[in-house]
């Protein structure tokens, strides 16, 4: 369904039914709304999906009435409040060009911190929806433009202060893509223009993306942000300058896990520091576990990791999890107690799984999926039980018991 572009706020009479249905599933909702003076169906289903969707992702946003959802595919691909908070605590200045302006969350964040932000989008029904919204949220130092972003981007006079840009990463026919060349548009093309028009440029990047074919391709890339929301990697962030150049070793690499509550684990290390860090390992495991953040594992920072934490013994150079005697209360990821833990023999194992039904269970460098080994073991998903299948460092399989902490 598309959206009336001269008549997108809602009437009175539609904002009190999204109101009063807002818990409502939109599909038996769509059965039983008809068409009244000054309601529209579609428009009033399209709401209430909009702040289902946006009520955990972007409360701010949920939360105004006034706010109008544009198609959902736009939803699912905006970026949530935490991460676009993030976004805007990394920069700030004279002048915002968010080449890719998409639903515009990121946009509505980033541009509090300039005086003026133009705001770029190729669509024309999300530029109409988000010229609506940043009114709505009261954004007085911005403007939107219906265009490209290569052709914004050569209209560009002078120097801006940042240029933020997320490129499409769906390809003709609504394929996923990864590869930076295989987004819209082609950060690997424009680069050198980006950097002549901007001080500095924010690139957003799927998170499955190789880190270093991003720095085997791109210029200038200063620095490395991996942002994890709740311990699920949602975004690589780059930066980049056009001067001066960091040499790669020396590359900062930001980790961060945003936390429910708001709270950030945070680990920041360079490629030469993880280069030259080692990591003790434990030869049996000890009386807690650590497994850490998403951010932490995309990274690649095992060793540095081991490091930062003169208690942290590994369990194998390939199994990624970590062990200590004494609890480490602000390791950045899961803390499990290690309860007690087998070999794969069947005595062992029926020792281990005494009275249990079910557990969560988890595999690390280990020659079973998940999925036959809860078959093997005749387990159910959940519960307050978690098991880890691992490798040790002698090479011996075994099974970890643990309890979350």
């Amino acid at each position: 369904m598309s959206l009336d572009l001269e008549n997108i706020s809602l009437t009175v009479e539609e904002k009190e039914i999204v109101e009063q249905n807002l818990s409502a599933d939109v599909a038996n909702l769509a059965l039983q709304l008809k068409p009244k003076q000054n309601t529209r169906p579609d428009v009033i289903l399209r709401q209430i999906d909009g702040v289902q969707h946006m009520k955990d992702k972007c409360p701010l946003w949920a939360e105004n009435t006034s706010i109008v959802y544009p198609r959902k595919i736009s939803l699912e691909q905006a970026s949530s409040q935490a991460t676009a908070e993030y976004k805007a605590a990394l920069c700030g200045g004279d002048s915002l060009v968010d080449l890719t302006g998409g639903m515009g969350v990121d946009f509505s964040f980033m541009s509090r911190k300039f005086s003026k932000a133009t705001y770029v989008e190729m669509n024309e029904e999300l530029c109409a929806v988000s010229s609506h919204n940043f009114k709505v949220l009261g954004l007085n130092n911005v403007n939107t433009v219906c265009s490209t972003a290569e052709e914004y981007l050569e209209s560009i006079e002078g120097k801006v202060s940042c240029i933020m840009i997320d490129p499409a990463r769906r390809d003709d026919v609504g394929r996923k893509t990864v590869k930076i060349s295989d987004c819209t548009p082609d950060l690997t093309q424009i680069c050198d223009k980006l950097l002549a028009k901007a001080e500095m440029v924010v690139a957003k990047l799927s998170p499955m993306l190789d880190i270093s074919e991003a720095l085997s391709n791109l210029k200038g890339v200063s620095e490395i942000h991996i942002l994890s929301v709740c311990g699920e990697c949602k975004e690589l962030l780059l930066v980049l300058r056009s001067t001066p150049v960091v040499p790669t070793p020396q590359l900062p690499i930001h980790t961060v896990n945003i936390l429910k509550d708001g709270q950030k684990e945070v680990l920041t290390f360079t490629p030469s520091e993880e280069k030259g860090a080692f990591s003790r390992f434990a030869i049996t495991p000890r009386l807690y576990l650590y497994e850490p953040n998403a951010s932490i594992l995309k990274a690649g920072a095992f060793r540095t990791i081991s490091m930062r934490y003169e208690e942290l013994y590994k369990l194998h150079v390939n199994t990624h999890l970590y062990t200590s005697d004494e609890v480490i209360a602000d390791f950045p990821g899961r803390k499990f107690e290690v309860c007690s833990w087998s070999t794969l023999t069947p005595g062992d194992l029926q020792i281990l799984l005494r009275n249990t039904k079910k557990a969560n269970l988890s595999v690390r460098n280990f020659p079973m999926t998940v999925e036959k080994l809860r078959a093997k073991l005749n387990l159910k998903e959940g519960g307050d039980v978690y098991l880890f299948a691992v490798t040790l460092s002698d090479g011996k399989k075994v099974i970890l018991r643990c309890k979350k902490i």
